[in-house]
This record gives C-alpha cells, sequence and structure tokens, in this order.
C-alpha cells in the first residue's frame, strides 16, 4: 500500500505528500515516467505514430530530429508493427495502447526512469523485452552512466529478470530502503492473498 503514492511524491507532483523533509532536484534530471494508466490517458483520436513523435520531439529534453521511422522502429520493436502504429488510438486494445505510451516513454532522453506497473497489459515477449532493456540500461560496453530506474511492481517474474540492486519496501507510510536484490520474503505479502484462495 502506498507504492504509486510514494512514485507520485518522489515525481513532485503534489508537494504537499512529502510530510517530512525536502524534494530537491538536480538541474541535470531528466525524468522518464511511466504510470500505469497513462495509456489510458492518450487522445484517443489521435494516430499512435504522431502522440509517439509529437512526444519525443517537444519538452526541455526533447528532439526534433526524432522522425516517424525513428518512432515506428521503436513501436515495432515493442510488438506494434505495419499499420498498427497508423492507427488512432481508439482501435487499438489495451495492450496497443500500452506499447504507444511505452513508445513515447522511450524516445525521451532520461537520467531518472519510474515506471509503475510497466508490465500490465503486455505480453510475455513484450515483458521480456522491457525487462532486457532495463536491466541493460545505464551503461554500455560496461560503461556505467549516471542513472536510476525505480519500477513499482508486482510482477515477480519482470522485477526477477530486471535484477534490481536496491529494494524499497513501504510499511506504515514509511520508505525503507535497501542495497541488495529481491528476496522471497519481499513477496510474502503478495501471496498471502493466493493462498487464501
Amino acid at each position: 500500500a502506498g507504492k504509486s503514492t510514494l512514485l507520485k511524491a518522489l515525481r513532485g507532483n503534489v508537494p504537499t505528500m512529502i510530510q517530512q523533509g525536502s524534494r530537491i532536484e538536480n538541474q541535470q534530471l531528466k525524468l522518464g515516467v511511466f504510470t500505469q494508466d497513462l495509456a489510458q490517458e492518450l487522445d484517443k483520436d489521435a494516430r499512435a505514430v504522431d502522440l509517439v513523435t509529437d512526444y519525443a520531439r517537444t519538452g526541455a529534453d526533447g528532439d526534433i530530429t526524432i522522425t516517424d521511422e525513428d518512432a515506428r522502429r521503436v513501436m515495432g520493436a515493442l510488438g506494434l508493427t505495419g499499420e498498427k502504429s497508423l492507427r488512432q488510438i481508439k482501435a487499438l486494445s489495451g495492450g496497443e495502447k500500452a506499447r504507444v505510451a511505452l513508445s513515447m516513454f522511450s524516445l525521451k532522453a532520461s537520467n531518472l526512469l519510474m515506471l509503475d506497473e510497466p508490465s500490465n497489459h503486455l505480453d510475455v515477449g513484450c515483458i521480456q523485452g522491457l525487462a532486457n532493456a532495463l536491466s541493460g540500461w545505464g551503461g554500455k560496453d560496461g560503461e556505467l552512466q549516471d542513472g536510476a530506474v525505480v519500477v513499482i511492481s508486482h510482477d515477480r517474474e519482470f522485477c526477477d529478470q530486471v535484477g534490481f540492486t536496491h529494494v524499497g519496501t513501504v510499511t506504515d507510510g514509511k520508505l525503507k530502503l535497501e542495497q541488495r536484490s529481491l528476496q522471497e520474503s519481499d513477496w510474502e505479502q503478495y501471496d498471502i492473498g493466493a493462498k487464501l484462495v
């Protein structure tokens, strides 16, 4: 409980959420955010490729050189191949909308990625691709870059595939952050409901 609220507080959406301390944003922060509701907030009348390119080109971290071809290549890698990228959002399934939102997210330069339930509405292949991309994010050829990924997820297999280096747990409205990988005990509270059924 409180995990999505924590993410909102970290993002700075609602400053009053932070009851103690302060949120200080580095001047070099390039925040990339993917929320579980993002796919539902897309303009239903827009074409998928237009949403992706418009988002990638605008804002402080936008890149005006992003082409429709760039957007379609990313969308294709996420399973939106052929004419699907040319469809209006209202003609896409929930999973396809999630892929559009992930495409928007992936074309924007970021050094802090925040993802809230990113594997929701995705098929196994897309989840695997996302997990692989996140597990290798932040470095090329052994060189680490400054950056971090914050993920909220109840998808055990996805989390295992990403291979986190830190685990945060929220208890009684407080965050405890530990430098370690996921442990079996981290999932116990979620397994209780499955055992009771």
